[in-house]
């Protein structure tokens, strides 16, 4: 998973350190195309449901935590967020980090059945639309 599936406009991933075993869920969207993109953290049990807003993309690149958030910029999961993103710009992320899709299109949130799909996190309709090489 990179930042293009991140970026994809509907995406939902857990970002999990293989070193100590801590992981948090996010949801990345992208309303309209040209807009930012809004972060959410799943916070409670429900994981279609329970997710805060904590901040925003702008172009495709800054992510800058919200004073609106209700998550403190210095929880550890808005900080495990925060540096991943930085590391995504300059490459490829830490072998200890794994990025996970949630088993949906980070487009257009439809699950992902065949394996092409499953690897790429993006199903056949949009990875053709977006250019993406499996």
């Amino acid at each position: 998973m990179n930042k293009a599936f991140i970026l994809a406009g509907n995406a939902t991933f857990t970002l999990r350190n293989k070193l100590t075993g801590n992981h948090f869920t996010y949801k990345v969207r992208q309303p309209k195309e040209d807009t930012p993109h809004f972060v959410s953290l799943l916070r409670g049990p429900d994981n279609t449901s329970d997710y805060t807003f904590i901040g925003t993309i702008f172009d495709e690149a800054r992510y800058v935590h919200s004073k609106k958030s209700r998550v403190g910029h210095n929880a550890m999961s808005v900080k495990a967020f925060e540096w991943t993103w930085s590391v995504m710009q300059q490459g490829n992320l830490p072998s200890h980090i794994e990025l996970m899709h949630a088993g949906k299109c980070g487009r257009c949130a439809r699950k992902l059945t065949d394996p092409v799909s499953i690897s790429t996190g993006f199903g056949p309709h949009c990875r053709s639309e977006l250019g993406v090489v499996a």
